[in-house]
């Protein structure tokens, strides 16, 4: 049973997990980088950015894993909206360069109400973020607009017997089954395109150690 000090502190964590912000939210976001940095690459080769390809990413933190993704193709357009403003500063901080170059954008918002064209993207993405879509119906429409017919959405998420070992995880996370979210989905007019399990590293917090599977959803709008 936790007590009111663990309490406390799951509570802080979940709501800067979901927004960033301050000295705390900082240091989230660097701890963030270390969590998914695993996922990140693994959902990069899922999704195999090619050459022109225009990407976004709902939820980019500090913005660390964005030099990984130009590795990946030529000529890419990349694009970030994030729902913490503290993120977006660290993460504009961090690619001065691609800013200035125009070959990334970054956007402070959220993914219910995205400021982009209709048909714009080739592929979209998202790292442990749907927990906090609530209800998620809104973010997968305005995605699925965004799309361009034939794109792809990539969804990672943590399966719920793994997140649910987690303590923060009691405070504002909506958890899925496998099948739970792939309804969701095609619910929205998505095509299932596939689901990759991915075996992560153990996650640790406050000295402890949780085994850890995700999934990588690829859902696909039709032409």
């Amino acid at each position: 049973m936790q007590t009111f000090l663990q309490r406390f502190f799951f509570k802080k964590l979940a709501r800067h997990l979901r927004r960033p912000a301050g000295w705390f939210g900082e240091k989230v976001g660097r701890k963030m980088n270390a969590a998914n940095a695993f996922l990140y690459d693994t959902t990069l080769d899922i999704m195999q950015p090619g050459n022109n390809d225009r990407i976004l990413e709902i939820g980019f933190g500090n913005g660390k894993f964005f030099d990984k993704i130009f590795t990946k193709a030529h000529d890419l357009q990349l694009t970030g909206i994030d729902f913490s403003e503290k993120m977006l500063r660290e993460a504009q901080k961090n690619n001065t360069d691609s800013i200035v170059s125009g070959k990334l954008k970054l956007h402070y918002g959220s993914s219910d109400n995205l400021p982009f064209p209709d048909n714009h993207f080739d592929k979209v993405f998202c790292i442990n973020v749907v927990y906090f879509w609530d209800p998620p119906l809104p973010h997968l429409q305005e995605i699925h607009r965004v799309l361009k017919p034939g794109g792809h959405f990539y969804s990672v998420i943590r399966s719920r017997k793994s997140i649910e070992q987690m303590p923060f995880s009691n405070y504002g996370f909506i958890k899925y089954e496998q099948d739970e979210w792939l309804t969701i989905l095609t619910g929205c007019r998505y095509k299932a395109a596939g689901i990759k399990v991915i075996k992560e590293p153990e996650a640790k917090l406050k000295g402890k150690s949780y085994p850890v599977e995700s999934w990588c959803f690829v859902a696909k709008k039709e032409s």
